[in-house]
């Protein structure tokens, strides 16, 4: 039974953190070029990125592209490397980035919530099936 289902479960965390990249990539590009800022998933407020926040984001998101290119290519450090990158970015927005003006109490329980979820993807699933990932 677990061997049936590793190239579905393979498939569905390839398919949710891409989904997930393109997302934030298009919040990215959308808030910065429409000038409205970026709207996260809860809330109702907008953050607001500067030209650095920009350039930082941009740069992040074709790190984790690759990390994603790691994950499918079967290599298990591509999902460490994915939620490293995560987080610094998350620490990026709230020490430097534009986060640091918004309420850390609507973000936080959000924010968590979507690391804890990514952690089980990346890291459990390869953890899971340790045998076929290098």
């Amino acid at each position: 039974m677990k061997e049936r289902l590793f190239k579905p479960l393979h498939w569905i965390m390839l398919i949710i953190i891409s989904l997930h990249f393109i997302d934030q990539t298009y919040r990215i590009t959308y808030g910065y070029f429409s000038s409205q800022g970026v709207q996260p998933p809860v809330g109702d407020f907008n953050v607001q990125l500067s030209t650095l926040d920009f350039i930082v984001g941009i740069v992040f998101q074709l790190a984790i592209a690759y990390t994603i290119y790691m994950l499918y290519s079967m290599k298990r450090s591509g999902g460490y490397y994915l939620v490293g990158l995560n987080i610094l970015l998350v620490i990026y927005g709230f020490v430097i980035g534009s986060f640091s003006t918004l309420p850390a109490g609507e973000l936080l329980p959000l924010i968590l919530s979507s690391m804890v979820f990514l952690i089980i993807l990346v890291i459990g699933i390869p953890y899971l099936y340790s045998d076929k990932y290098e």
